[in-house]
This record gives C-alpha cells, structure tokens and sequence, in this order.
C-alpha cells in the first residue's frame, strides 16, 4: 500500500470517529470519552509518522518543502486542541465548540493533503518510494501502538 492509500485511509478513519464524536450524545453505545481517547491517540501517532516518514522526504524536495512545513504546523496546533480538550469536560458546551474547531482544521488540513499534497508528492517520490514509505508508515505504528499500551507488573 503507498503512503497516499494508507494516509487516505486513515483519514477516512479519523472522519468516522468525528462523525460519531460530534454526532447524538451517546455514539452507538460508545461513551464521547472513550471516542475521544480514540480520536487523541490516532491523530498524535497519525501526526508524529507521517511527520517522520513521509513530510521528512518532502522537505528534501524545493517544490514540496513549503507544503510540508505548511502542514507540520497544523499538526501542532492541532495536538494543541487535542490537549486543551483533554483537559475540559466533555458535557460541556465549550469542549463541544472546540471539538468542533479542531473538526474543522483537521478535515481542512487532510482535505488539502489529499488534493493537493499528494499531487505534489507524487511529483517528488518515485512508485517504489511510496510504496517504501507506506510501508515504514504501517512498520512503525504497529511498534509505536504497542509501546504506548500499559505495562503489567508481575507480583513479587
């Protein structure tokens, strides 16, 4: 899979759960705090990869380093939403308009990555080079999810 259907995909992945999050009050039995929890970990694992796999290439290349500075930095504002709505509650018409913002800039930034990013990249990186980064994409999130799971301690 290349990098662009496996970014696409988990694009589509964190539309769903926005969808849920900012759709009726009890999304299907799943309670908004675990949705959340969900939404957080995806984007911060989505953001740090794809910063370390694919927009490090692009900043090599004169006619994608722009866009991908461009989109590095609506990566760290959008972690920045992710931790202030952390920290509110999530019954509150404050953490409802905030999660709404941040729904907003994230759909923006992958409907801009999608249509115009990629097309660019795709100017830049060989077939085999997306392959090859949609494959350490998928590589390092297998260990990246792992090592953030809990640990369990044998009892002494």
């Amino acid at each position: 899979m290349t990098i662009y259907e496996r970014l696409k995909q988990e694009h589509d992945e964190a539309r769903a759960l926005f969808e849920k999050l900012t759709g009726e009050r009890d999304a299907g039995g799943e309670s908004r705090e675990a949705l959340f929890e969900q939404l957080k970990l995806d984007l911060w694992v989505h953001h740090k990869l794809e910063e370390a796999v694919f927009y490090s290439q692009l900043v090599a290349h004169r006619e994608t380093k722009g866009e991908a500075f461009e989109a590095i930095n609506e990566h760290h504002i959008a972690n920045g939403l992710l931790e202030e709505l952390d920290s509110m509650p999530k019954s509150s018409t404050a953490w409802q308009a905030k999660l709404g913002t941040l729904k907003e800039l994230v759909e923006h930034h992958m409907e801009e990555e999608e249509e115009e990013t990629f097309e660019e990249a795709r100017g830049v990186l060989s077939d085999a080079q997306a392959e090859e980064i949609g494959k350490a994409m998928q590589d390092r999130k297998k260990v990246v999810l792992a090592a953030l799971q809990p640990i369990e301690l044998k009892a002494s």
